[in-house]
């Protein structure tokens, strides 16, 4: 009894290296347990019945092993005996090719290089290039022409408020009254001449038609609102400063119908009195300034 357990033991030892270990696991432990058989027992007969025990179970497993290989492999290559029979029904199913477009394959994607590959479909109302550029386009002439328009405004009630400090000191002194009268004579004459100047454009902040896109035209709206806003606030501090000097205005004036601004400075009198200034078709011309309609009054 003690001898066919110990069989079993072997036995379980060698079909678990088989099946849980390497594949290279089991000839190793059949050549453990040979050397363990002959060097632990003496009688000839129970040597014999343990060696062949021992190689005939590794014979089996290895056996097993290559039966399995061999499905495998029988498996695999009977894939492709059907493939052949496939390509001609469906070569059967084509249509013939078109007469002078060889290039046509029917039945898979053919690309030529000389063709342009398809660019992806965007979205427009995420696509952040797009939106500024069509921001860009709505609203680029109507930035250029506000900054024109400040510039001009900021250069010549500078150069009025100059002149008035100029003024101030006419009265004081009569011999440089006379000298600054002579040399301003003449740089008015070169500076002049005949030309007439060009006119000041004044920007018009009347919103284009409404973008297709919403998110677009919501940018565009913000953009005109804001720079108009802005331009506002700059305004209010050209009209402070045309307030704080006594005659500072109608030099001021003077400048800007001789450099082409009278439209400019409309728009400068209908802030200061509160009308409408923001719009060329709503804007009234000559409305005068608030000081003016009080004298009026």
């Amino acid at each position: 009894m003690t001898i066919a357990l110990y069989q079993l033991v072997i036995i379980l030892t060698l079909v678990l290296a088989r099946y849980l270990g390497p594949k290279w696991l089991l000839l190793p432990i059949g050549l453990i347990w040979t050397a363990v058989t002959v060097f632990s027992l003496f009688w000839p007969p129970l040597i014999a019945l343990q060696l062949s025990v021992i190689w005939g179970t590794v014979w089996l497993l290895k056996r097993s092993v290559s039966k399995a290989s061999e499905n495998e492999g029988s498996a695999s290559q009977s894939v492709p005996k059907t493939a052949p029979a496939q390509a001609k029904a469906k070569a059967k199913a084509l249509p013939p090719p078109i007469p002078g477009r060889e290039d046509i394959k029917y039945g898979e994607i053919f690309w030529r290089p000389d063709e342009p590959e398809e660019e992806p479909v965007k979205d427009l109302t995420t696509d952040l290039a797009y939106r500024e550029q069509e921001v860009s386009t709505a609203t680029g002439r109507m930035l250029a022409l506000q900054r024109q328009e400040q510039e001009h405004i900021e250069s010549i009630l500078e150069r009025a408020e100059r002149h008035h400090q100029t003024a101030l000191k006419l009265l004081e002194d009569e011999a440089f009254k006379q000298t600054y009268e002579e040399a301003y004579a003449m740089y008015d004459a070169l500076l002049r001449s005949d030309k007439a100047s060009a006119p000041i454009p004044c920007t018009d902040f009347s919103r284009p038609a409404a973008h297709d896109i919403a998110p677009v035209d919501a940018a565009i709206q913000n953009t005109f609102e804001m720079t108009a806003n802005e331009y506002s606030a700059f305004l209010k501090t050209t009209v402070v400063r045309l307030q704080q000097r006594k005659g500072l205005r109608e030099l001021f004036e003077k400048e800007m119908h001789l450099a082409g601004g009278s439209e400019v400075l409309d728009r400068i009198k209908s802030f200061e009195a509160g009308d409408e200034w923001r719009y060329a078709d709503r804007r009234k011309k000559n409305r005068g300034t608030l000081a003016d309609r009080q004298v009026k009054i």
